[in-house]
């Protein structure tokens, strides 16, 4: 069973430059994660750069944040971020040789090269059949699946997936609503993304971001009654979702 998952942020502050119009501000938040966490908002909300300092990949320039295990575990928990655009990482390089990598600064982890065979089979991809392809040779899904199951397979206190399924099909995308149930009864998830159909498949919870704010912090029952909420990040058929959910 996995331990349960607190998080406190306090008064976070980032702007990208001085004379940047973006400034991201979160101010005081609790949160204890209780399934799939969904963090959503258009284009330039501040999603990305909030959940890169969640996972310590940037640093706030103001305030704090500190994650906790209830059960008073000291070590604080392995954060891994899944980035918005893993070309970026995986262009030049040959899929078996970051493969190699991988296993090899991970001594510890005997199971880790069966994990990643594991999960790469459950988004349909043979490592046989990809290793010794670059990512110039994989498709923009096929970069993302490959992106997530590294991810998945390090097994993360909290794994999250930033706008998992940019190039994804109908498939990729079942086949990671499929995962992520599985994932999520072990380990704790986030999923960032400017689609709310995805996250509310997926998450229980949800963060609302705007111009740099976090404007809701809540459950989908609580968010069906903030109409000037939904108004302003484009949620504007969010009631037929939220109804035709509760009839499946």
């Amino acid at each position: 069973m996995k331990p349960e998952l607190d998080i406190k942020v306090s008064n976070i502050a980032y702007r990208f430059q001085p004379e940047s119009s973006f400034n991201l501000a979160i101010g005081d938040l609790k949160y204890r994660f209780d399934g799939a966490l969904g963090m959503y908002g258009l284009s330039g909300s501040g999603k990305t750069t909030f959940s890169k300092i969640l996972a310590g990949i940037v640093k706030p320039q103001a305030g704090d944040l500190h994650f906790s295990f209830k059960n008073g575990t000291v070590e604080p928990p392995k954060i891994m971020y899944s980035p918005q655009f893993p070309e970026k990482i995986f262009l030049g390089v040959r899929v078996g040789d970051t493969v190699q990598q991988i296993v090899t600064q991970n001594p510890l982890r005997t199971d880790l090269l069966e994990h990643i065979f594991f999960y790469l089979d459950r988004f349909s991809m043979s490592y046989d059949m990809i290793k010794d392809k670059s990512g110039f040779e994989l498709s923009g899904g096929e970069l993302r699946r490959f992106a997530i199951s590294l991810s998945l397979a390090m097994s993360p206190d909290l794994l999250i997936l930033d706008e998992p399924t940019i190039g994804m099909g109908h498939k990729g995308k079942n086949q990671l609503y499929s995962v992520l149930d599985d994932f999520q009864r072990q380990h704790h998830v986030l999923i960032v993304s400017h689609d709310f159909e995805l996250i509310r498949k997926i998450c229980k919870h949800f963060w609302i971001l705007h111009r740099g704010s976090l404007i809701f912090n809540g459950n989908l029952i609580e968010l069906d009654s903030q109409h000037d909420i939904k108004k302003h990040v484009g949620i504007h058929l969010f009631g037929m979702y939220f109804h035709r959910s509760l009839r499946q």
